[in-house]
């Protein structure tokens, strides 16, 4: 356990200016709070602030951190006031408590919506100030420390939380060792006899494992100094709980686990990680593809090294990692490394753009499985390194697609992207990106997002600039839709602050926007302008995205139709007759004057009776083709007296085009009857082979030679 003139001292090491008396009385400040609490292990509860205190000034932080880490948790868990915080140790260390305490609050084993909600606070809480969250991973690595103390079911929860999300974060703060204890804490607590296994393996090779360590260190700080440099070797084994992960990944035992140590090679200034590393591939064979070059492209996180495994002695693999002593600083305790006394507020704004990019997402995204998506990539995946045809370089995470990269440029080269190049070759958009890729976006002013984009889309950036796009689109469509509405209601395009406010609506824009969606009932819009007589609806075409004719009456431009709002889908029209509307759809329903455009298809159904004769169904769809429609589904049935029934689910303009197309089929001799059917069954989305495949079947020699042959 840390005591607190340990701290102190600690501190004073490396901030000689810091006020060390402050850091005693807010130490003397939580022991009064605190006194007569216990923790699980029995301990006294002022054991844990000084603990996350020591961990916080073993990373170097700040004055501020420290203190706050010793306060922590005073306005949680006794009776201390947030304006005592103040008053005492000032508004910084006061907004630090506060920031800890909100997080403290968070627990992420919920319903997804409330996860993701969960995960806002959060990240909204730490974005305003980083340390907030380097305070809170300090609390939680000496929770995961103490954590054999608390009940099962409590260990497997905080477990499975640190996992998840916190380690993730360290990881994504440079902050590696506390990364790596985190999970292999967590290891030892959920899967005991997986740990305890691995554990026995590793002792059985220790020794063997240590004497390889030594003599390689020693063989490659020779060879780098018969060269003149100046370097520090260390070897170190694998965390388990990485090992762990390998063997499952790999599904390999723990006998082919070859890389069990790793080498840092430590080096002055960052010309010295290159010569070093010409040393070491002259004295080992390097092994293939295994080079990456950190140094020169940076990870999101600022880390920095070079990387890369050779074949040594005996044909151990061996990985190494060449960086500088101010790279080996960041690369073990991460943003940490630079706040005290430093540049942290330079590094908190250079290397954690993904921080503010979350921020973003929280305030875009309204969907708890979409952000939780987007968070989840942010944090877990590994980057790629690309350029753009002018040399910049990006980051994105692995599996990343050209729309990513054309996102990550900007979002307007997103949406109006019309192809890519990669490496000067024609590419389409599902090809993965690979680490050197060097990508030119082609684009056109009349582009726009396309849907299936989502499908080719990796990265949260371009799927949520695609998602909002869309939005943007049905939000417009939604304020003319209900522009019309409000207009053959109240007899004016803008309604009155009366009703604006009546319905709880910020502006015209947003009642109309309501309305259009069908999120304001119709009957309740005439009772407020007191109107009783509603005019029919004109409407021309069919904007897809804000209305859709209805699957179970399939009507057709020309009908009499009836216009239903349902949340979310926007207006559905019914054909007046449909089957499926109630008394209460009527009430809330809009007559309707739909006029087709030309060229625009709808479905509808067909229902034909014909006589069973060879050749029929072939007559019937070719007539169907010369009147200029297509098929979207069929189905075919054998009635009694050698009779057929046919069903088909047709694409026609309007209702003339429709007569057009029923004239042509009952044209074609042996038809007995042709009547339009509005509930055929048909979908138009055929299970197993597309309908086309089946109609070049059905269009086949032997059906035109021999007939129908489904008896």
């Amino acid at each position: 356990m840390s005591r607190i003139f340990e701290i102190t001292e600690r501190v004073a090491l490396y901030a000689p200016k810091a006020n060390l008396e402050l850091i005693n009385c807010a130490y003397v400040f939580a022991a009064h709070a605190h006194a007569g609490q216990v923790r699980s292990s029995g301990d006294p509860y002022i054991t844990h602030p000084l603990a996350v205190a020591g961990i916080l000034a073993s990373l170097g932080m700040d004055e501020a951190s420290v203190i706050t880490a010793l306060l922590h948790d005073t306005v949680e868990d006794t009776g201390v006031k947030l304006s005592e915080i103040e008053e005492n140790f000032g508004a910084d260390v006061a907004r630090l408590v506060d920031g800890v305490t909100k997080i403290g609050q968070i627990h992420f084993n919920s319903s997804e919506h409330k996860q993701a909600e969960n995960f806002r606070k959060m990240i909204l809480a730490t974005a305003k100030d980083l340390r907030v969250l380097i305070v809170k991973l300090a609390d939680r690595l000496h929770n995961m420390r103490t954590l054999g103390f608390v009940p099962e079911h409590k260990r497997r929860r905080i477990g499975e939380e640190t996992l998840q999300i916190y380690a993730p974060l360290a990881h994504r703060l440079g902050m590696h060792w506390i990364k790596q204890e985190m999970e292999d804490l967590v290891f030892s607590h959920l899967e005991p006899e997986a740990y305890k296994a691995l554990m026995v393996e590793m002792q059985g090779r220790l020794e063997m494992l240590n004497q390889t360590r030594e003599r390689l260190e020693m063989l490659i700080q020779e060879a780098l100094q018969r060269k003149g440099l100046a370097a520090t070797v260390h070897g170190r084994m694998k965390h388990l709980y990485s090992i762990h992960e390998k063997m499952q990944r790999k599904h390999v035992n723990f006998d082919d686990i070859f890389d069990l140590i790793a080498f840092r090679v430590i080096v002055d200034d960052a010309q010295t990680c290159y010569q070093a590393l010409g040393i070491v591939h002259s004295l080992y064979r390097p092994v293939p593809g295994r080079f990456k070059d950190y140094i020169a492209l940076p990870k999101p996180n600022g880390y920095q090294s070079l990387h890369t495994a050779v074949i040594g002695p005996e044909n151990f693999r061996i990985e190494i990692q060449i960086r500088t002593h101010l790279m080996h600083s960041y690369a073990e305790d991460g943003v940490a490394s630079h706040w005290a006394y430093k540049e942290g507020k330079t590094a908190e704004k250079e290397s954690f753009k993904w921080l503010r990019q979350l921020t973003e997402l929280i305030q875009e995204t309204d969907n708890p499985g979409e952000f939780l998506e987007n968070v989840r990539l942010d944090l877990f995946v590994q980057e790629v390194y690309v350029f753009s045809r002018d040399g910049d370089i990006f980051a994105l995470p692995r599996g990343a697609r050209p729309l990513d990269f054309a996102y990550a440029v900007h979002t307007d080269v997103g949406h109006h992207c019309i192809g890519v190049r990669i490496n000067g070759e024609v590419s389409d958009f599902s090809t993965r990106l690979h680490n050197g890729d060097q990508i030119e976006i082609m684009t056109s002013p009349d582009q726009s997002p396309s849907r299936q984009w989502l499908q080719y889309a990796k990265t949260p950036r371009a799927r949520q600039a695609i998602r909002h796009w869309f939005r943007r689109q049905e939000r417009d469509g939604s304020i003319r839709m209900g522009e019309k509405i409000l207009h053959e209601a109240i007899g004016k395009k803008d309604a009155s602050k009366a009703i604006i406010e009546q319905f709880g609506c910020v502006d015209q824009q947003d009642l109309k926007a309501r309305i259009g969606r069908g999120d304001i009932a119709i009957h309740r819009l005439l009772e407020l302008a007191d109107n009783k007589h509603f005019m029919p609806l004109k409407l021309r075409g069919m904007k897809r995205s804000m209305m859709q004719a209805a699957d179970c009456c399939h009507p057709v431009p020309g009908d009499p139709v009836l216009g239903r709002f349902v949340a979310g889908d926007g207006m559905i029209l019914h054909h007046r007759k449909c089957e499926a509307l109630t008394e209460a759809d009527f009430e809330d329903s809009l007559e309707v004057q739909w006029e087709g455009k030309p060229g625009e298809l709808f479905s509808t159904g067909i229902e034909v009776h014909s006589k069973n004769k060879r050749g029929m169904l072939a007559n019937v769809t070719h007539n169907i083709a010369e009147a200029n429609s297509g098929i979207e589904d069929l189905k075919l049935t054998q009635r009694g007296g050698a009779m057929t029934e046919l069903l088909f689910l047709v694409e026609v303009e309007d209702r003339k085009h429709l007569a057009q197309v029923m004239r042509a089929i009952k044209s074609v001799d042996g038809v007995t009857s042709v009547a339009r059917r509005n509930r055929v069954g048909l979908s138009g989305k055929p299970v197993g082979k597309p309908f086309a495949a089946t109609l070049r079947n059905l269009f086949s020699r032997k059906l035109l030679e021999h007939g129908d042959e489904t008896k």
